[in-house]
């Protein structure tokens, strides 16, 4: 595994991203819990390192935004055109205001924290990420979250081809087993980002 240990990370254009870390998709108890994601999530040790990077971030004055992907109950509105979305309506998963959709223990949004709402896998499909970073004046997206060959993949592929830099600190983020999560950060994210870890980039903000 290739990691950048001393990552070009500029404290005043960085932003922080903190994706899908909700109890549905990586915790015990979860509607995706017998894919094997709180599992992997607890050997990435996952949660504490994201907490630790946000609240580094915070110190030196790097946004916080959190993307938390949430549907009507009955997955009302969902297009339902992928077997990704077929299995978050016959789960009843990510229901605005269950405890599914609710962020993992730990991860809960702070003051000053940005929440961003998404129904599809990228972070910027039809969201208001953009405009945020934009009005934020912020090119550097660092890339947190679950799954790592889903939606942090998505967003970190997306977000190179519109010209954003992003960084992916592999520990902070996590999938439904190691073998999947190395093939993502092994080949595809090491083509559209900087692959680094937590320390280095609490250490490039100056955490």
């Amino acid at each position: 595994m290739a990691i950048n240990e001393n990552p070009s990370i500029d404290r005043e254009r960085a932003a922080l991203i903190i994706m899908d870390m909700q109890n549905d998709v990586m915790m015990e108890g979860g509607a995706w819990a017998d894919t094997g994601a709180p599992q992997h999530a607890k050997e990435q040790n996952v949660v504490e390192n994201s907490k630790r990077l946000a609240d580094a971030c915070r110190k030196a004055g790097v946004p916080v935004i959190y993307v938390w992907d949430i549907v009507e109950e009955g997955a009302r509105g969902l297009k339902i055109n992928a077997p990704l979305f077929e299995g978050v309506k016959s789960a009843g998963a990510l229901a605005r205001g269950s405890w599914g959709a609710a962020p993992a223990s730990g991860l809960e949004r702070q003051d000053g924290d940005y929440v961003v709402e998404k129904m599809r896998m990228s972070a910027w499909q039809d969201t208001t990420l953009e405009p945020l970073l934009r009005g934020l004046e912020r090119d550097q997206v660092i890339v947190t979250g679950a799954w790592t060959n889903m939606s942090v993949e998505h967003t970190a592929r997306t977000g190179a081809d519109k010209g954003y830099f992003m960084f992916v600190p592999e520990d902070c983020c996590s999938t439904m087993n190691a073998e999947w999560h190395n093939v993502s950060i092994n080949y595809a994210l090491q083509n559209v980002s900087t692959v680094t870890n937590c320390d280095a980039v609490i250490s490039a903000i100056g955490g």
